[in-house]
C-alpha cells in the first residue's frame, strides 16, 4: 500500500503523545488541518491493512508498583496457537511473540510479557500457565530499566 502524504501525517503523529480528550481524533484532525472523520477513516483502513497493529498507552508498571518480567517458553509448533491463546487470556500479558531460538540447546521460540500487582501474584499466574499448557515457563525478570520509545520519521513535511 503506498501511503498518501495524510496516512504519513496521521501515522508520524500517532506515535506519541496521543491527545487525551473526549474526542482524540478531532483533536489530531484540528493538529493536522484535516477533518474529524478523515482521520477516523484513514486510521481504521491503515488498522485494516495492518500498518496499525496497536493504539495504546505503555505504562510503567513499576512506578505504579506493579512487578513485570520477559518470560520465555519452547512450545511444540504444533501447538503454538493453542498456548498463545492461554497466555493472552492473561490481563497482565502485554504481549507475545515468536522468535527462534540462537542456541540449538536452548530452543525458547514464544516469548511474552507480563506484570502482576506483586512477585506473589506473577509466580502464582506462573504456575497456572504452566499447569494449563504442561510447558516450563522461563521467567527473566528485569534487572536492568531500558526506555523504548523508537518513533520513526514517517512525514517530513513534504
Amino acid at each position: 500500500m503506498e501511503l498518501k502524504r495524510e496516512d504519513k501525517k496521521i501515522l508520524h503523529r500517532l506515535q506519541s503523545n496521543f491527545p487525551l480528550t473526549t474526542r482524540p481524533f478531532k483533536a489530531l484532525a484540528e493538529e493536522l488541518g484535516l477533518e474529524e472523520q478523515e482521520v477516523l477513516q484513514r486510521t481504521r483502513a491503515m488498522a485494516e491493512k495492518g500498518l496499525i497493529r496497536r493504539l495504546g498507552p505503555i505504562i510503567d508498571t513499576h512506578e505504579m508498583g506493579n512487578t513485570a518480567s520477559l518470560m520465555a517458553m519452547r512450545v511444540p509448533e504444533q501447538r503454538i496457537e493453542e498456548v498463545s491463546r492461554i497466555i493472552n487470556a492473561y490481563t497482565g500479558v502485554s504481549h507475545n511473540y515468536l522468535r527462534k531460538g540462537k542456541n540449538k540447546e536452548i530452543p525458547y521460540n514464544l516469548w511474552f510479557t507480563m506484570s502482576a500487582p506483586n512477585k506473589q501474584e506473577l509466580t502464582k499466574t506462573i504456575k497456572e500457565i504452566e499447569e494449563k499448557t504442561g510447558l516450563k515457563v522461563r521467567n527473566l525478570p528485569t534487572t536492568k530499566k531500558f526506555k523504548i520509545g523508537v518513533k520513526f520519521n514517517i512525514y517530513r513535511g513534504e
